[in-house]
Order: C-alpha cells, then sequence, then structure tokens
C-alpha cells in the first residue's frame, strides 16, 4: 500500500472543507430569499445576498483555488477530448 504523500492529503481535505461551507453558505442564501419571497419580506432577500454572499464567493473563489493547485500536485491530466 502506498502512502499519499502529506501535502495531497492536506489540499484533498481543505478541498472538501472549502466545498462542503460554500455549498451550505448557498444553500442558506437561497433558504433564507425563499423564506423572504414566502413572506413578502424584500429585506430578508436582499439582506441574505448581502450577508453571507460575501462570505460564499470568497470561500468559493479560494476553493477553486485549491483545486486548480490540486491539477499540478495530483499531476491531472487533461486529454483534450470532449
Amino acid at each position: 500500500m502506498t502512502r499519499t504523500p502529506p501535502l495531497r492529503r492536506v489540499l484533498l481535505v481543505l478541498f472538501k472543507v472549502g466545498l462542503a461551507v460554500f455549498l451550505l453558505l448557498g444553500v442558506a442564501v437561497v433558504g433564507a430569499q425563499a423564506v423572504g419571497v414566502l413572506t413578502a419580506d424584500p429585506a430578508l432577500v436582499s439582506g441574505a445576498a448581502d450577508g453571507l454572499g460575501t462570505a460564499m464567493t470568497v470561500v468559493a473563489g479560494a476553493t477553486g483555488l485549491l483545486g486548480f493547485a490540486m491539477s499540478y500536485v495530483f499531476r491531472w491530466e487533461s486529454t483534450g477530448e470532449d
């Protein structure tokens, strides 16, 4: 059995955590906005995006950069085929 290098393990864990966090934030934003629409509360609809949108975007961007770094560390190759 081969051992996974520490950098690969760390990147994979960080990627999974980032993915879970930004997806949960996205669900929270959409859920709060849905409640705002159902209760006719425009402040809740816009407030959800204002309050959680920045955090969600930052986490999503960082997770995307982790995925990009993983492509080099894991030496993934693109075949160029669709």
